[in-house]
């Protein structure tokens, strides 16, 4: 519907309106009043019919992932606070454990609390490399993945690699691929095994993570929050993210992205 064709009934009601007989204070007044009306409705109806009619993308809720220095901070947290805590705890228990006068049924105690405290010790540590996994920081994607790869439950091999990046598009990259292991790993299938492509050229780097999987229908099968994270980033990157599959086809994600060299890495 045109402009003109939504305005004419206000402009006709509207002009009723201020037409009407009343007493010539009065009606100065209402007149202000209608005209001012007037102004206001058709500028509001002439707006609304400025937006266009399709369905718009909802507005795009925070990421998940913590911006960087927040990751930094919970690392450095982690790492000084509650890791220590946790070491200090395990001496503690050792050295209560190997004291000669601890009755032996509480040797057998302390030995099962220095165990799961270690236990605790180690899932810490892991969180605290999934925050930022060092060897990213310090060797680059291609390390960190291969490191990856190697601890993954499905088979993984690497293929290519990258220089040096910004540490926005190297995280981006790294945790989209640790996202897709992961989901192969989950929901692939028993023996699947699974390709990571990188492509490097003239500033800018390609990324396919592809499996042998059983593969899902995409068209019935939500998407994680994960992902849709991961998409997030890389499109604020400038880049682009597809997931393509079919059932007992396997699937694929493809990455590309702007690579600028790492000026701005702070060491």
């Amino acid at each position: 519907m045109t402009k003109s064709k939504i305005a004419q009934p206000i402009d006709a009601e509207l002009a009723v309106a201020a037409s009407t007989p009343s007493h010539p204070l009065v009606g100065a007044h209402r007149e202000h009043g209608a005209a001012s009306q007037h102004r206001a409705l058709r500028s509001l109806v002439l707006s609304i019919s400025d937006e266009p009619t399709q369905t718009r993308r909802p507005p795009r809720a925070p990421a998940a992932i913590p911006v960087a220095d927040d990751r930094r901070r919970l690392e450095r947290d982690l790492h000084d606070g509650v890791q220590n805590e946790l070491v200090a705890l395990i001496v503690t228990l050792a050295l209560a454990r190997e004291d000669p006068e601890t009755p032996p049924p509480l040797v057998e105690t302390l030995a099962g609390l220095e165990a799961r405290a270690q236990a605790a010790l180690d899932s810490v540590r892991n969180i605290v490399s999934g925050i930022y996994p060092p060897l990213l920081a310090d060797f680059g994607l291609a390390d960190a993945l291969r490191a990856q790869a190697a601890r993954a439950a499905v088979d993984v091999r690497l293929i290519g690699s990258a220089p040096r990046g910004t540490e926005a598009a190297e995280e981006a990259v790294y945790f989209a691929c640790s996202e897709a292991v992961q989901n192969a790993a989950k929901h692939a299938g028993r023996g699947t095994r699974v390709a990571l492509r990188l492509h490097y050229d003239r500033g800018s780097l390609a990324v396919c993570v592809a499996d042998d999987g059983r593969g899902f229908d995409p068209a019935h099968t939500p998407r994680g929050a994960g992902l849709q994270n991961i998409r997030d980033r890389i499109e604020d990157l400038g880049g682009t993210f597809n997931l393509a599959s079919r059932p007992g086809h396997g699937s694929a994600l493809t990455i590309s992205l702007p690579w600028p060299p790492p000026a701005d890495r702070r060491r």
